[in-house]
């Protein structure tokens, strides 16, 4: 097995993507769902954070996704509370936060294998 992604790029596009469109859905005007909505923002940051958790090589790369993502969460709930129909939140901070730390879990979990298998697979057909 390959160690190297060799399509990564392609994959931290994705993941890009997947962080602007985090950002839009932030920012935009949505019905309350009241306390789940905590269940929401760990289980999406949470996503992210293994997403880039497989995609990257070194172990060190991880306090970069540690730091990058609880910033962002942290500034998308600070952006929230300059808008008249979302609040920013700490409690939803939190649960960011807290997502991203479980997260980054995904580096250690047979799943990194299973994307380098993926990888591969795609790699040798485009």
């Amino acid at each position: 097995m390959h160690n190297e992604l060799r399509l990564k790029q392609y994959w931290f596009v994705l993941a890009y993507i997947l962080l602007l469109l985090l950002g839009v859905l932030s920012l935009m005007p949505v019905a309350d769902i009241g306390g789940s909505d905590k269940i929401v923002h760990f289980l999406v940051y949470a996503g992210l954070s293994a997403w880039f958790s497989l995609i990257v090589q070194r172990r060190e790369s991880l306090w970069r996704i540690l730091f990058g993502l609880v910033s962002y969460g942290l500034l998308l709930e600070w952006l929230q509370s300059f808008t008249s129909y979302r609040s920013g939140d700490l409690a939803d901070a939190v649960a960011n936060s807290l997502g991203v730390i479980t997260g980054l879990s995904f580096y250690f979990s047979p799943l990194r294998g299973i994307l380098r298998d993926v990888d591969s697979w795609l790699f040798a057909r485009f």
